[in-house]
């Protein structure tokens, strides 16, 4: 609030641009039996410290003024303060971080109640409602992070223990020094961070949430993946025990190729999702693993080890599958592609989820056959009838009680 000191220059008491708004406001320009104008009331109640003794309309006015702009800069305050959460994960830097960039948007706002901009104002409001949200979800994505990473056992990925620069990114976010990872506001105004990675070479990345997200949720151990592919399996293999099989080996193909996408194609590649081993080891260690789709090469260095004698199009096809997966270190190239270009490693992947499912089919019905054969044995009358059918059957009555 501006104020001058002395006998010659009168305190007002009233900041300079509430006396230009009711100036200019004509409210009563000219008062008709007076001859005085608005703006000297308001200059003489000042010097005479008597606002009581402004006309009473332009009295009502300034206060209701006053009292607006009083209620304006508190509903700013009011909402900072509802960012200042230093929750578990929220330190104290990150606020102080928040802080500074929401002073100069406070100056803003101000700015607007100054001149009487209730748009300006409603839109600064929102924008720091939807700072304040953003905040909220950092803090909720982090504490889900936090949840994952205490899990008995750990609750990440192979995938993402192996990423280097996931991890140094989820440091950088857990820690918050006020170094390692600096917030900021995007060009939509989202609270992104710029977060300074090692390397090498080192660098910095700027993430947002939805990204932090995304790395989030696919380094996630996949157990609920795990869990239902475990339970189909069951009862794929209980079903033919039980002589109730309806698996179909092209619907079966089918489902896998429509369920995995960008997200979840690492966690076959490099979690034991069938059992005991991954996609990716199964694979590596198969002398003739099938080939079911061209797969486009992106690496300079697979493209070098296409065969001589075959079209150099920048593609695996059916005639070069064979010559280039004798080598194991191909196999890893052809592994990493695949990877890369979910849509390419969904078939290859569909078709070792089918083999085991018919694996399981097939040990299904085995049992079945052979406790069929105990059962029809166990259940002859007479012990001639067991000697002949024993004599006729040896070999399917030693594989039965053998299994």
């Amino acid at each position: 609030m501006a104020e001058t000191t002395g006998t010659s220059a009168p305190s007002y008491k009233l900041s300079q641009g509430t006396q230009k708004r009711v100036f200019d406001a004509g409210v009563n320009p000219t008062n008709e039996k007076s001859g005085k104008t608005a703006r000297q009331h308001l200059t003489n109640a000042a010097i005479a410290d008597g606002v009581d003794t402004i006309a009473t309309g332009v009295k009502d006015q300034i206060i209701e003024k006053r009292e607006d702009t009083t209620a304006r800069e508190e509903a700013w305050d009011v909402g900072f303060d509802a960012m200042g959460d230093r929750g578990s994960w929220a330190s104290g830097e990150l606020f102080d971080q928040f802080q500074d960039l929401e002073s100069g948007f406070r100056d803003e706002y101000l700015e607007y109640v100054r001149k009487g901009d209730k748009k300006g104002q409603a839109r600064m409001l929102k924008d720091q409602a939807g700072r304040s949200s953003g905040l909220k979800g950092w803090k909720e994505t982090m504490e889900t992070a936090k949840q994952i990473n205490d899990m008995p056992g750990g609750g990440w990925s192979n995938a993402f223990n192996g990423d280097e620069e996931s991890q140094q990114i989820m440091e950088a976010l857990t820690k918050l020094d006020g170094k390692s990872a600096v917030t900021k506001f995007g060009e939509q105004g989202e609270m992104v961070f710029d977060i300074k990675l090692k390397g090498p070479p080192p660098k910095t990345v700027t993430k947002t949430r939805r990204e932090v997200d995304e790395m989030v949720a696919k380094g996630t151990k996949p157990l609920k993946l795990k869990q239902d592919m475990g339970e189909n399996l069951i009862k794929i293999r209980k079903d033919a025990e039980e002589g109730n099989s309806d698996w179909d080996e092209d619907m079966a193909y089918q489902n896998v190729v429509d369920s995995v996408d960008e997200d979840n194609v690492s966690h076959y590649f490099n979690e034991n999702i069938l059992g005991k081993t991954t996609f990716k080891e199964d694979f590596m260690s198969d002398a003739n693993p099938v080939w079911k789709k061209p797969i486009p090469i992106n690496s300079s260095e697979l493209q070098a080890l296409e065969p001589e004698g075959v079209t150099k199009d920048g593609v695996i096809d059916a005639a070069e599958w064979e010559l280039m997966i004798k080598d194991e270190a191909t196999k890893e190239l052809i592994m990493a592609e695949m990877e890369s270009q979910p849509d390419i490693a969904k078939h290859y992947i569909a078709d070792w989820v089918v083999e085991t499912q018919r694996q399981n089919v097939d040990k299904g019905k085995a049992k079945r056959k052979n406790e069929n054969i105990k059962e029809y044995y166990e259940n002859l009358p007479t012990a001639a009838a067991r000697v002949k059918f024993k004599a006729d059957n040896g070999d399917a009555l030693l594989a039965a009680y053998g299994a």
